[in-house]
């Protein structure tokens, strides 16, 4: 295993990287830091380059952590426990769930509470193209994460073992949040304010210039906030209490917040962290992951490193000598091609593996055909068991997870409300729709799903000129780039016509 990685910290406007080095079993040195805004580089291609003229950045082992924006989570149950089942069983129980097709995606999960797993998803373009980029200007990548779940993995091991709580990554535009519980991950959320949205509302207050109050809330230049920035540090805590009350209504999170952890270039403002305190009547900790973990620092960065907008990057690079605390993306076909072992580790790993294949062998010897018989007829009763508890009403077990799959598709298109990953919030999409379409057509919408830049509708229309009409009109939404007629069919009825529409965002 390597002893020197770099972590990179991507995200939607700047990308931050950390030269870490291990030393011992849990000791380390950070060697060399850099932060670059990807716009004033010209793109993320030019970031990495630039990045790369700190020759000790090159040929090193890397780590990433890769923005929100391009992962999807979903939360899913399933009856078993086994690593291989699961990963066997994962993409027909995503299927109906994600807008991609399950061999156009790669995924990876965490066990959350008793058979439940949070699941991460991404194209694998998306992972090809980011492979492609880090190892053609850096070096070759070792594990990608997603943003702020590993940070919260490193978090994790001194927080309490049924602790509930957050972790705020407060970045430029948006708001990482992580909530944790029972010492793992339960899900991430995307937030919309961060540190510009506070510039902006400082500016307001002060009628003064972005630059000049930017200026002011990194040097904390003022005596009081004014009414802006009260009120969006409000807005703040309002969406996250928002949040976390949707979270424990859909028994993702079961009880309530014990603890608070903030990080990121948003979270140096105070009167954030004041607001985030009284709003929650909690202590809200900032967090220094170097110095928690009394990681070392060269002394040419002494006093310039900056902990809180360092902390995902680190964590990112402590990443690789972790287990399986977070998510990682390098894996199956996108599995590293090249890491480097020493001799020593392949002989002690050969060794418990034979070791353990010798276990099994005696074991096998007192596993007669009766036990085996007995604990196929207890899974069974399992199974059944698990069926009448979540399919009461069907007739006859024939295939339980074939059945249970359909009553479950059945029971998202009744009760399911997906959420959009971008800025714009479903209500905002929802009233542009209402405001865009005529009231004197005879139309009902009977399914809606925002997924990223894709929102999909379905529904009935009097006629297929109304249907005509209607696309007409929601291309003159601000929001849309693009608005097609899927399919359209006559109703069962005969009276009316089912449609589908696929709305591009902007």
């Amino acid at each position: 295993m390597p002893q020197t990685v770099l972590g990179l910290d991507i995200g939607q406007s700047t990308i931050k990287a950390v030269l870490f080095t291990r030393k011992g079993l849990t000791g380390g040195r950070i060697l060399a830091t850099e932060t670059l805004d990807i716009n004033v580089c010209g793109g993320m291609e030019a970031a990495l380059k630039k990045l790369a003229e700190n020759k000790s950045f090159l040929n090193t082992p890397c780590c990433i952590s890769l923005p929100l924006n391009d992962i999807m989570f979903r939360q899913v149950s399933l009856p078993f426990h086994d690593d291989n089942k699961i990963r066997k069983t994962l993409p027909f129980e995503l299927e109906p769930l994600i807008p991609f097709a399950v061999s156009e995606i790669v995924t990876d999960y965490l066990k959350v509470h008793a058979s439940g797993l949070l699941v991460a998803a991404a194209t694998k373009k998306v992972i090809q193209d980011w492979i492609a980029l880090i190892e053609s200007n850096l070096g070759e990548v070792s594990v990608i994460d997603v943003s702020s779940a590993a940070l919260t993995s490193e978090i994790l091991e001194k927080k309490e073992a049924k602790a509930s709580g957050v972790l705020l990554d407060i970045g430029a535009g948006s708001t990482t949040a992580v909530f944790y519980e029972n010492g793992t991950i339960v899900q991430l959320r995307s937030l919309a304010i961060g540190g510009n949205q506070i510039t902006a509302a400082l500016a307001a207050d002060m009628s003064a210039e972005t630059s000049q109050a930017e200026l002011t809330k990194i040097n904390a230049d003022y005596s009081s906030v004014g009414a802006k920035v009260s009120d969006l540090c409000h807005k703040f805590c309002l969406e996250l209490k928002n949040t976390i009350e949707f979270m424990k209504l859909n028994d993702i999170l079961q009880s309530d917040l014990t603890q608070i952890t903030v990080t990121g270039g948003g979270c140096l403002f105070p009167p954030l962290k004041k607001e985030l305190e009284n709003y929650f009547a909690l202590p809200v900790e900032t967090l220094d992951l170097a110095g928690s973990k009394q990681i070392e620092i060269e002394g040419n960065l002494r006093g310039k490193y900056q902990p809180q907008i360092m902390n995902t990057a680190l964590a990112t690079a402590l990443r690789i000598f972790n287990g399986k605390t977070s998510f990682n993306f390098r894996q199956g076909e996108f599995a590293a091609k090249n890491v480097r072992i020493k001799f020593k580790e392949q002989l002690r790993w050969a060794a418990i593996v034979a070791g353990i294949i010798f276990f099994l062998a005696a074991i096998n010897q007192f596993l007669d055909y009766g036990m085996q018989t007995q604990r196929q007829d207890n899974i069974k009763k399992q199974i059944s068991m698990i069926f009448k508890k979540n399919f009461p009403e069907a007739q006859a077990m024939v295939d339980p997870v074939q059945q249970l799959k359909t009553k479950l598709a059945e029971n998202k298109k009744t009760f399911g409300l997906y959420e959009g990953a971008r800025d714009i919030p479903v209500v905002d999409l929802l009233k542009e729709i209402s405001s865009l379409i005529s009231t004197s057509r005879d139309i009902v919408i009977t399914d809606f799903s925002y997924e990223n830049t894709d929102v999909s509708i379905k529904g009935q229309a009097k006629n297929i000129d109304d249907v005509s009409a209607i696309k007409n009109e929601l291309a003159q939404s601000r929001y849309f780039k693009n608005v097609a007629v899927g399919s359209t069919s006559l109703s069962k009825q005969g009276t009316k016509v089912d449609f589908d529409l696929r709305i591009e965002l902007r």
